[in-house]
């Protein structure tokens, strides 16, 4: 009978302790710092007894599944996301995989067009199967999509004012028990909009307000029980806009008190008192984000390693170095994290992700499991590419869903409200 050598045993505690860690949704960074540190004790000038000791201890501590064994503490996290800084959840972004590994179950593969013949673009997702889509061209109302049968149904039985021609449907969104929509055609040669609602069960749609042709109505955004919205006023300005507020359940429209110069944060629900698009003079280093629907105010101020624009969500801000390199920190300035990759992530869904260009990929990184992915694009002359770079005004962060052509031309939707 073969005995087991030093080396033997060595290498199958540690292949048993990275086993483990590869299956949670979080590896413990403290836990993988011990880990790293066995690694290099298992050199052969650093062997010793002490490292299959931590080795075993780990070992320990996996199959106990706790931590606490070996005094691993979590830091202080706000909004239930962890600081800025913890290496052990800092992304490879050349060696990531695609999202069908990383998330497999919130990956779907959807019709090129609907059964019409028509393109369309997913607006939002369901507790079902159902995908809300926005048709494109001409149409009274957004659509339900069965990806699995490629089935359509309306949402609503009618959603189109009499004298309201060439009706088109810009932004759509489920909320808790309903479906809302803001809807632009033309009425007497005049561009017009309108705000629709009916419950997510169906029946005939109701038209919430109409809306002045300055209000930006594609990118609108759920905050609580309202939608809001940026609205431009007759000046020149960068802070001649307000937010506007129009309740789901019917009501008047109004401005979100103390809104006067605000913007739309890239988080849904959220704005921020700093210019979206390129400033007038100097970047920004401080401002302030407000919650909507709580009104909650949260205060932010750059790092002066950060050169140009900050952005920032209600956990951690992203900008850009002196030498352009994407960089993150938390609200306050500190630490700061200089990612050495070209591009720029935004903070987007509840705050937890970060989505954009690193190093000519589109990358999508949940910062609150460390886990992400790169969504790799068929391009426009039959190649494939990472995706281009992240550009507000082409690309909405706020979006629950991504949706790309892969390599092989099929259409494919990854859910981020599933990616637990």
């Amino acid at each position: 009978m073969k005995t087991e050598s030093q080396d033997d045993r060595d290498e199958r505690v540690r292949a048993a302790v990275r086993s483990h860690i590869a299956t949670q949704p979080v590896p413990p960074p403290d836990l993988t710092r011990i880990v790293a540190r066995a690694e290099r004790a298992f050199q052969p000038r650093r062997r010793s007894g002490w490292v299959a000791q931590v080795a075993a201890a780990a070992v320990a501590v996996v199959v106990c599944g706790t931590v606490t064994a070996v005094a691993v503490t979590r830091p202080e996290s706000r909004n239930g996301l962890a600081p800025v800084v913890s290496p052990d959840r800092i992304p490879d972004f050349a060696r990531l995989a695609g999202p069908e590994v990383v998330w497999p179950d919130a990956v779907r593969r959807l019709p090129s067009e609907l059964p019409d013949g028509s393109a369309y673009r997913v607006a939002d997702t369901t507790d079902g199967d159902d995908l809300l889509v926005i048709p494109d061209g001409r149409a009274a109302g957004p659509l339900f999509l069965n990806p699995d049968t490629g089935a359509v149904r309306a949402v609503a039985t009618a959603s189109v004012t009499d004298g309201l021609n060439a009706p088109r449907v810009t932004t759509a969104r489920v909320t808790d028990d309903r479906v809302v929509w803001f809807l632009q055609g033309r009425r007497e040669g005049n561009t017009v909009r309108e705000a629709w609602s009916v419950p997510l069960a169906g029946g005939e749609a109701r038209r919430l307000a109409d809306l002045p042709a300055s209000a930006t109505a594609g990118r609108v955004v759920l905050a609580g029980d309202a939608m809001i919205w940026e609205q431009y006023g007759p000046g020149q300005g960068q802070d001649d806009v307000v937010i506007r507020r129009l309740p789901l359940a019917g009501g008047p429209i109004t401005d979100v008190p103390g809104s006067r110069g605000y913007w739309l944060s890239t988080v849904p629900g959220w704005i921020t008192s700093q210019y979206p698009g390129t400033p007038f003079g100097e970047p920004e280093r401080t401002g302030t984000l407000i919650e909507v629907a709580t009104g909650q105010r949260l205060k932010w101020s750059a790092n002066d390693e950060m050169e140009s624009t900050v952005a920032c969500g209600p956990a951690w801000c992203t900008g850009w170095t002196v030498g352009g390199f994407a960089a993150l920190q938390d609200l306050n300035g500190g630490n700061y994290l200089d990612l050495r990759e070209r591009g720029g992530l935004n903070p987007s869904l509840d705050g937890r992700l970060a989505i954009g260009g690193i190093a000519e990929r589109w990358v999508v990184w949940d910062r609150g499991s460390g886990r992400a992915a790169t969504i790799e694009r068929e391009s426009p002359r039959g190649g494939t590419v990472g995706g281009s770079f992240f550009d507000r005004y082409d690309s909405d962060p706020r979006s629950p869903v991504q949706t790309w052509r892969s390599p092989d031309g099929a259409f494919m939707m990854l859910d981020l409200k599933r990616l637990w």
